[in-house]
């Protein structure tokens, strides 16, 4: 099924195996509700993997627009953290954070999997033949592609955007395995239809959590910014 609104927020990190649990914990209870709490956001979703040469972490925004993301209530959010999310961002590692609009999707059906493509795209390509073409793949769900651009909040300048990829691919589908079934690929296909500036990353994930804007509890609501008057 195609993703909601037209744009989508990106997010890989690690977390030390110490600060694990209670990173899933702050992340289902207070994070991620906090964030799709806020007018423009439409949903949230968290997946992990143990698999070994990957991020643990992967986790998706749908958003109405990207001007979402440059709100002054998510921007506040981010500069005024909780106790808990203060305490929190310093344990977060490898993080790359990619903020994009959403090119195009296909497939009817969303997956309890997910295979994430980072491409930095070497040249202009065919974007929807992309998506297309993926979505032909046995087990495969839905496919979305994103066109990045750079929206960096101050608090998160500390991450390297070294990893910074001008294209993320969302491949859907049944089964963390058989997705990483694709890896190889979905690597050439990136390639293929965008050459690389560097190496095509993809990683696969299974579903942990997920939540709607409608589902956020009032009590994890932040009120928007009061902005005063200088009269």
């Amino acid at each position: 099924m195609a993703l909601s609104g037209s744009a989508f927020l990106a997010l890989w990190n690690d977390i030390s195996a110490e600060s694990d649990a209670e990173y899933n914990r702050w992340h289902t209870d207070e994070h991620v509700p906090e964030r799709v709490g806020i007018a423009g956001f439409i949903a949230g979703r968290r997946y992990l993997s143990s698999a070994p040469g990957q991020h643990r972490y992967f986790t998706l925004y749908e958003v109405e627009t990207a001007a979402v993301f440059e709100s002054a209530a998510y921007l506040d959010v981010i500069a005024r953290p909780t106790a808990r999310s203060a305490a929190m961002r310093p344990l977060l590692s490898n993080v790359v954070r990619a903020t994009c609009n959403t090119v195009g999707s296909a497939g009817s059906t969303a997956g309890q999997a997910i295979a994430c493509v980072r491409i930095k795209a070497a040249r202009a390509f065919d974007e929807r033949a992309l998506i297309d073409t993926c979505s032909a793949l046995a087990d495969v769900t839905a496919v979305h592609l994103g066109r990045a651009h750079v929206a960096v909040p101050d608090a998160f300048e500390k991450w390297s955007n070294a990893d910074q990829p001008t294209h993320v691919l969302l491949v859907e589908g049944t089964d963390e395995q058989r997705l990483r079934a694709h890896a190889t690929a979905l690597r050439d296909l990136a390639f293929g239809h965008a050459g690389a500036a560097s190496t095509v990353i993809v990683d696969a994930y299974e579903l942990a959590f997920g939540i709607t804007h409608s589902q956020v509890d009032a009590s994890l609501r932040r009120s928007a910014p009061v902005v005063r008057s200088s009269l």
